[in-house]
């Protein structure tokens, strides 16, 4: 059994295609989100900057005030701080520092005053005024801003990092982290798990507040390969993949079919060179089966000639049926041989077993008693069976010079002709005493251009074996002492 490995190579080729535009899905996708990685870390980091500048200005503005103002506390700083503190909830606590000893005093606008820091070790060491300073908290995110605004005095500006970045600059997926010089600020994980990850690092612009802000995003395979897009492209694939198929099907069907009417045509000439071929053995047995209505006609047509001159109308008018039946006999004869030459459909109809044996083996008979064989038949009950007459008498004509071929140079040669008509099957058996076929020949003695003798086509059994199968029957060979050939067709009993 032949196996089709099309619908394999079909799914491999979709397979392959799949991958591929599932790559260039991915890639395309991943870069629509580095680029928008790239805009929302652009976005942030300026937001950032102006925090930072903002911060700048807001101390420059307090230690002016600060300034003016020989202690603490004091209306005008309180008012600017609370007002800053305000509008802006990322700035938490605004202290004053005032002294250098180890205990300075410090004062805290807007809250509860006290000390920050404690010792004053604790302290950035400032010499120019203006000059600024920051310290992170590692207890938690935020960080402070010292400047130094006359000597002896400082102010403070302690910030929450997590007012830096507004909750909604990034959508879920991305995670970010800020550092302040060498001290992590913030993280912020992304929610759930990634199957790849991209990143963006950019260092912020600020003299007083050195920062540097990390966005990170990661893809899971929905993102790279979002369904609206992968499912019909997949659906695409499979169609053409399905119309692939359906197209090099067609082409194999068409290739298939070519060849095959090649074939038949090959073997339709064939058959008709094996018919010719047969021709010229089958000429003397034809002759001989002439000879017969040729004689009758000469023997009537004579007897006619003695009738008209003895004035016998009787005789007369019986030698003239004798001469159209003798006649009719020898056109049929040449009908049937013209129409196997030229090839014609078969016309089947049904002949008496015996009569039809008995015409097939009167074509070889001439040659069969030339070479000294001797030739037996036994036909076991009536019935008629559908043939075509020509055909038959050809697969007969040939199994009987095959035998007769077989038997060359043996004594006593023999040919017997069996025939049995059991239900609505005839049986006929031709079977010689020669030395049978071959164990290695006898799979083969139907195979087309097969054969064993020196100047043979290897043509005359397939044919046989084609013309009896459009009959509706068989034929076998074997041995049983020599070679034996069965044939098998319908019948049907004798009106």
């Amino acid at each position: 059994m032949t196996r089709s490995y099309g619908p394999v190579l079909a799914g491999g080729f979709w397979l392959t295609a799949a991958l591929v535009a599932a790559a260039i899905i991915a890639t395309v996708e991943y870069r629509r989100g580095t680029t928008e990685l790239t805009r929302l870390e652009s976005q942030a980091e300026t937001r950032l900057a102006e925090k930072l500048a903002q911060h700048d200005a807001h101390l420059t503005a307090l230690a002016a005030v600060v300034r003016m103002e020989p202690a603490d506390p004091s209306e005008s700083v309180q008012g600017l701080a609370a007002a800053v503190t305000a509008f802006y909830p990322r700035i938490i606590g605004i202290t004053t520092i005032r002294g250098d000893g180890k205990r300075p005093v410090t004062y805290q606008y807007g809250q509860t005053p006290g000390p920050a820091f404690g010792p004053s070790d604790e302290l950035p060491v400032l010499k120019t005024p203006g000059s600024t300073a920051f310290r992170s908290d590692p207890a938690g995110a935020r960080y402070a801003i010292y400047k130094l605004v006359a000597p002896g005095v400082m102010i403070r500006m302690d910030i929450d990092a997590d007012g830096l970045v507004a909750d909604d600059t990034f959508p879920t997926g991305y995670s970010y982290r800020l550092w302040l010089a060498d001290a992590l600020l913030i993280e912020q994980p992304a929610n759930g798990p990634a199957l790849v990850t991209a990143t963006r690092s950019t260092a912020v612009t600020s003299a007083s507040q050195p920062m540097r802000i990390e966005v990170a995003r990661g893809f899971r395979v929905a993102e790279l390969l979002p369904a609206r897009v992968i499912l019909p492209v997949l659906l695409l694939l499979g169609v053409a993949t399905w119309l692939g198929l359906v197209f090099v099907r067609s082409v194999q069907a068409r290739r298939r079919e070519e060849l095959r009417a090649t074939l038949l045509e090959q073997e339709a000439r064939l058959a008709h060179a094996g018919r010719v071929n047969a021709l010229g053995e089958m000429a003397s047995g034809i002759a001989h089966e002439l000879a017969q209505p040729v004689a009758a006609l000469l023997s009537q047509s004579q007897a006619a000639r003695r009738a008209l001159t003895m004035e016998r109308p009787d005789i007369l008018e019986r030698a003239l049926d004798a001469n159209v039946r003798e006649a009719r006999r020898a056109g049929d004869i040449l009908d049937r041989m013209r129409a196997y030459i030229a090839g014609e459909t078969p016309r089947l109809e049904p002949v008496p077993l015996d009569r039809a044996l008995s015409d097939a083996l009167r074509l070889a008979e001439a040659d069969l008693a030339r070479r000294g064989i001797e030739v037996s038949e036994d036909i076991a009950g009536e019935c008629a069976v559908r043939i075509d007459v020509i055909a038959f008498q050809q697969v007969i004509h040939n199994i009987l010079l095959n035998a007769a071929d077989a038997l060359t140079g043996r004594s006593s040669p023999r040919i017997s002709i069996r025939a049995i008509c059991e239900g609505h099957r005839a049986t006929i058996t031709v079977a010689d005493n020669g030395p049978g076929i071959p164990s290695d020949v006898l799979p083969r003695v139907f195979e087309p251009f097969f054969t064993t003798k020196r100047n043979g086509m290897g043509l005359g059994l397939p044919l046989c074996a084609r013309l009896i199968e459009k009959m509706d029957g068989s034929l076998e060979a074997g041995n049983a002492g020599g070679a034996v050939f069965t044939i098998r067709l319908p019948c049907e009993g004798l009106r």
